[in-house]
């Protein structure tokens, strides 16, 4: 057996000479970390051993080079110290060392013959490394470890913006381009309740059955969001890779790029890297955006929440805009749900919640939900308001709200009332509630304006 030995202490190097020697085994001697690192190379020994505070190359540091190097990555080491410490322990657990002895203990060579005892009834069955020049691999080790840190601050740079992952999405298309030169893009990330896929190549949908396939876990969340990177691009005989992002073993999405030649395997390395970082990002964003979600709508109908309907007053109050606002109210829906049960009056609500969000969109005016099965709706633009209001109750007297009792018919209330003339937006909301009021009065399902008395 071939052991290559680092210490920096001329006394512990022959003393440790004469010991190996004398137990039968070959012995090259290493004055430091970085020269037992050359020497590793050169002479592909069956085991290390290193004592661990030397000048330059510590033994922590050439324990995790070697166990960087796919050469080197089981090759059985021994770090050695004169420390008791406990802290040294566990430092060289972290680092990959097989073991640890305190050298200079009553029995400490002892422990090491036990150890390379137990070493060596394992060795010989693993395919050895061609020897290679020392320095050159130090160096070639070097560049890719600066390439490697370069590369991950890059990718960690993005931990500033996943407040919003649009623009970190094209961050890292911008930094894929400067990188690799690609040409186009795709990242699908994907969680138990969405699935968002950001792409330069249009045909969603056979990009999201494709990249899904890759991961070994997939999920098929109902919310699904499609964003577009940049321009149409097509694909077809463009070089492609593709990697699985993960954090903390868990699957968080899978990232492809394209372009018009072959990535040489230098570049699918730094891919690989880049690919590991992006987990930990998507999934700190994500997390924000669930964050984000959950205080700012309503999960039953995707609406916005009270917190959210309570600033988007305050904002409109303090920047002095005019608005309008209605306030709804479901018909007799307590009868709902006791005849039909709670099950079917959420139905109802979240199909509510469906009609507003398109509205809302079409109209270009902020809907939430108020409370129980109430909602309210506020608009900057007076023009046309009642009527908008009024064929949001006729498209919810038309339409059928639940699945499970299609026969099930349901009418809305409402009260609208304008800004001016009121000191605060709660009595904005007030005298809407009172418009409400009377139009439950008036035989319901009948949408009136506030009239000041």
């Amino acid at each position: 057996m071939k052991i290559v030995v680092a210490d920096d202490s001329k006394m512990w190097r022959a003393v440790l000479k004469d010991f190996l020697n004398s137990e039968g085994y070959d012995v090259v001697m290493a004055n430091d970390g970085l020269e037992a690192y050359f020497k590793i190379h050169e002479e592909i020994p069956n085991v290390v051993i290193s004592d661990v505070v030397m000048p330059g190359l510590n033994g922590y540091q050439l324990c995790r080079l070697l166990r960087n190097d796919p050469n080197f990555s089981s090759i059985p080491i021994l770090l050695l110290t004169a420390s008791s410490e406990s802290l040294n322990k566990f430092w060289s657990k972290y680092s990959g060392a097989n073991a640890y002895i305190q050298k200079d203990s009553k029995d400490g060579l002892k422990q090491i013959s036990l150890k390379l005892r137990e070493m060596g009834k394992t060795l010989g069955l693993e395919q050895k490394p061609n020897p290679i020049n020392g320095k050159r691999a130090f160096g070639d080790t070097l560049d890719k470890l600066f390439a490697e840190i370069s590369l991950r601050g890059e990718v960690r740079k993005l931990f500033n913006h996943v407040e919003d992952m649009n623009y970190t999405i094209r961050r890292i298309n911008d930094l894929m381009r400067d990188l690799f030169e690609i040409k186009a893009m795709a990242l699908l990330s994907i969680t138990l309740n969405e699935m968002a896929l950001y792409s330069s190549v249009t045909d969603f949908e056979f990009l999201e059955g494709w990249m899904v396939s890759q991961l070994v876990r997939p999920s098929f969340p109902q919310k699904k969001r499609y964003i577009r990177i940049d321009g149409e691009t097509e694909t077809k005989g463009l070089a492609q890779i593709s990697k699985v992002m993960s954090f903390d073993l868990k699957e968080q999405g899978v990232i492809t790029i394209w372009r018009d030649r072959t990535f040489s395997n230098r570049e699918i390395g730094s891919f690989s890297i880049i690919s590991e970082e992006l987990g930990g990002v998507l999934k700190i964003g994500v997390q924000l955006e669930e964050y984000r979600r959950n205080a700012n709508f309503d999960d039953l109908t995707g609406l916005a929440n009270y917190r959210a309907l309570e600033g988007e007053l305050r904002k409109l109050w303090d920047d002095g805009k005019n608005f309008v606002l209605s306030i709804m109210d479901i018909d007799h829906f307590k009868k709902v749900n006791d005849t039909y049960g709670h099950a079917i009056g959420n139905e109802v609500l979240s199909s509510i919640g469906k009609i507003l969000r398109d509205f809302a969109k079409d109209f270009n005016f902020f809907a939430a939900r108020f409370g129980g099965e109430e909602f309210i709706v506020i608009s900057e633009k007076k023009e046309n308001f009642f009527e908008i209001v009024d064929n949001i109750r006729t498209k919810i007297e038309k339409a059928r709200l639940s699945k499970s009792v299609p026969e099930l018919i349901v009418t809305i209330s409402a009260g609208i009332a304008e800004r001016n003339g009121f000191n605060s937006f709660t009595e904005v909301v007030e005298m809407a509630d009172q418009a409400l009021y009377k139009a439950k009065e008036r035989g319901r399902n009948k949408v009136l304006n506030y009239e000041a008395k």
